[in-house]
């Protein structure tokens, strides 16, 4: 029996159902724009499994403001204090040393968006930053969420590859740190499982992974110290991140993404302890900034300058 309750019900249904296929075209759309945007990327999703990417980002996202809110990821001066200076600790009790070289990422895309100061084009690059992880809203990438290489950092990226193809003539020391970084084998290769830090080590060494088949490791210890968004990482546990470029990654170290109760000293320790246990005499290391001046602070001197 028709009546204008029914009516109403059948109204709302061809409402949610006409949403659904513009949803469903938009998302299409988004797509084929992101396609020709970044034609070398991986592929999209097909429309079925973009539901789980959209969880995915979900609770990634929810898992980024509540470690916002709550983190005590930053190493404290009182942590520091906490621990023994670096200078007590005899010589005599040194059984074996590792030689760590640290090879910061290029800029990001969020250190493009709010590392460039907040003049009058800081609204411009937030607002064309947002547009662009709109694009990105069906796939498995974010410009803000493990925040990849800006334009001016893959730039960077291959300044540095430029300049390791140079033969080095700055001394001993030197030149052995520039055999360790280009000769296959002649260090191990780990970094942070976010994308713009194994993306800077694979592009700034892509010479010398492209003579060889090793593989970089990715240590879940070298994730950034931050509360910030782009610290979250989009490679689970056990897994590699998505990267434009080709890299053979190795993620069997990747714990996953760092934990309220997993702070950055605990991080540092775990690395350290992990480095010195290996057998390799050097170890060449992707990384973040405020991890590695953490990393100098715990373990230099003191009244070190650095």
């Amino acid at each position: 029996r028709w009546s204008p309750e029914s009516s109403d019900v059948m109204l709302e249904l061809l409402a949610w159902a006409l949403l659904i296929l513009v949803l469903l075209r938009a998302l299409v759309s988004l797509e084929q724009i992101y396609s020709l945007l970044r034609p070398d990327a991986p592929s999209p999703p097909p429309l079925s499994g973009v539901p789980r990417v959209l969880l995915r980002k979900a609770a990634l996202t929810l898992k980024g403001a509540v470690y916002l809110v709550l983190s005590r990821d930053k190493v404290s001066s009182s942590a520091l204090r906490r621990t023994i200076d670096p200078a007590e600790l005899e010589p005599s009790r040194v059984t074996r040393e590792v030689r760590l070289i640290f090879v910061r990422h290029g800029e990001s895309v969020w250190n493009l968006v709010f590392n460039r100061g907040f003049g009058p084009s800081f609204l411009w690059r937030l607002l064309s930053t947002l547009l662009h992880e709109l694009l990105l809203v069906p796939v498995d990438d974010s410009a803000f969420l493990d925040s990849p290489l800006s334009p001016l950092g893959l730039q960077q990226c291959g300044q540095l590859a430029t300049f390791l193809a140079q033969p080095c003539v700055e001394g001993e020391v030197a030149e052995r740190d520039h055999r360790a970084l280009t000769t296959p084998g002649g260090a191990l290769l780990v970094s942070s499982q976010l994308r713009r830090a194994v993306g800077t080590l694979g592009l700034a060494l892509r010479s010398r992974l492209a003579a060889s088949d090793e593989p970089v490791l990715l240590h879940s210890s070298l994730q950034e110290i931050s509360r910030n968004f782009d610290t979250q990482s989009l490679a689970s546990a056990g897994g590699v991140p998505p990267l434009d470029t080709p890299l053979r990654m190795d993620g069997a170290i990747n714990a996953g993404n760092k934990s309220l109760s997993f702070t950055g000293l605990r991080r540092l320790q775990d690395f350290a302890q992990w480095a010195a246990a290996r057998q390799e005499p050097v170890v060449v290391v992707g990384g973040h900034s405020l991890w590695f001046r953490s990393f100098f602070q715990l373990y230099l001197p003191r009244d070190s300058d650095h």
